[in-house]
């Protein structure tokens, strides 16, 4: 097989493999020991360990018992459970000096009768850090009304749009890499890997509560989802890494075929 037909199979499969859902692949081991100490505190019933772990004076008491009240009353005391990271967002900001790091992450937790969705919020910065956001709804996976490929004919155009940007996005970072690949210039093995870089934007819409920020990443999908809870999720990703060597390809290989002269002058 050719080096090149070897290289489009490997990405066309990589391709399919994000296509159809990577999520179990998601680790983070500071935010899934946060989960821990929140199981473990619901199931003690112990309301002042989760206050303690808050980010500072990001909620006053009051306000936490009784957002904690209807907690408490989803929550059923179990001696073993599972938890499975669901989406994960890192944002870093910077103000003046600080530097402000926040955590957005959604969690399904099983139990042996019961499971559970948890949506939580990180914040970490100068002033300290703790639990910013804490929300725990019963059940675990909404049903995707429409905006999936599985969803095809409750798309709407717009949905469509989305997912066939995302199509042509793997297809332009498959044949960006097969271009590298063959040219090589100069670190072509960062820029392979540089060819696979998303920025994405996303805004989730959640009943009473809004979330939206910007994050780079690999494999990530453009697509407008709407979920039987009502939660909508839309993002944006463009494959910035692939458009950045395209903008500097013939510079790249112009440095390339300078420092072969030079080579072989000497």
């Amino acid at each position: 097989m050719k080096k090149s037909n070897a290289v489009t199979l490997l990405f066309t499969i990589l391709f399919c493999c994000f296509l159809s859902g990577c999520a179990s692949l998601l680790k983070n081991e500071r935010m899934d020991q946060e989960v821990e100490k929140i199981i473990a505190a619901l199931n003690e019933d112990d309301a002042d360990q989760i206050f303690q772990s808050m980010y500072p004076d990001v909620v006053t008491r009051e306000e936490f018992d009784a957002s904690y009240e209807s907690i408490r009353q989803i929550w059923k005391k179990c001696d073993e459970h599972t938890i499975k990271m669901i989406s994960m967002n890192i944002n870093d900001n910077q103000n003046k000096s600080e530097i402000i790091r926040t955590y957005r992450v959604q969690y399904f937790v099983y139990t042996s009768e019961d499971s559970y969705t948890i949506n939580l919020t990180y914040r970490s910065d100068n002033k300290g850090e703790g639990l910013y956001g804490f929300n725990l709804t019963p059940g675990t996976i909404p049903v995707l009304i429409s905006g999936g490929f599985t969803t095809a004919k409750e798309n709407s155009v717009l949905q469509w749009c989305a997912l066939i940007f995302t199509v042509l996005s793997y297809v332009f970072i498959i044949i960006t890499i097969i271009d590298i690949f063959r040219k090589r210039p100069r670190l072509y093995g960062i820029w392979m890997v540089a060819a696979m870089t998303f920025f994405a934007f996303r805004i989730q819409i959640v009943p009473a509560n809004f979330h939206a920020g910007g994050f780079v990443t690999w494999f990530a999908m453009s697509a407008f989802k709407i979920y039987s809870n009502n939660m909508r999720n839309f993002v944006f990703a463009l494959p910035v890494g692939a458009v950045a060597y395209w903008f500097m390809r013939k510079r790249l290989l112009r440095k390339k075929s300078t420092d072969f002269l030079i080579e072989k002058m000497d």
